[in-house]
């Protein structure tokens, strides 16, 4: 779930480190998000569930605007189906940090985080798509076309 909100910067994405423990990707940054479970009705739910689960924040279902959607490679670790979402935040975001499954959270610009961090390919990707864009609005508007699917050289 990339939360995604305008600021005086440049568009703003909310990053989670994921503990040192964690078998892919430990101490990375990421958005938050996971795996699909049964009880789940389709993968809005589980965007929804998992977000609760990690930084303790509601969201609403039906503004989610699928970002990417793409397997991931093997190289990187098992191939999965992954569906980023991008939820643009209007108002005040406070969360509850589930510490089993986030170190640290952190706003910044998607230029800042791609500069500053060294973030897995597909959040690297995803962060880039942002990063392509001058407001949210702008961000959402392209997106209403389908999602961003491209590989980059990053």
């Amino acid at each position: 779930m990339a939360f995604v909100r305008d600021t005086e910067r440049g568009i703003e994405v909310y990053l989670s480190r994921r503990p040192d423990h964690f078998r892919y990707y430990p101490g990375a940054f990421v958005f938050p998000g996971g795996r699909a479970e049964v009880e789940d009705a389709d993968l809005r739910a589980t965007a929804r569930r998992e977000v609760n689960e990690e930084i303790g924040v509601d969201i609403d279902p039906e503004r989610l605007v699928p970002l990417r959607n793409i397997h991931t490679s093997a190289h990187a670790g098992p191939v999965y189906h992954m569906l980023t979402f991008a939820y643009p935040v209007e108002a005040e975001f406070e969360t509850s940090l589930n510490s089993e499954e986030v170190e640290e959270e952190t706003w910044l610009t998607a230029r800042e985080a791609l500069a500053k961090l060294e973030l897995p390919y597909q959040i690297r990707a995803a962060v880039y798509t942002i990063s392509q864009f001058a407001a949210v609005a702008d961000l959402m508007n392209a997106l209403a076309t389908g999602s961003v699917n491209e590989d980059y050289w990053i």
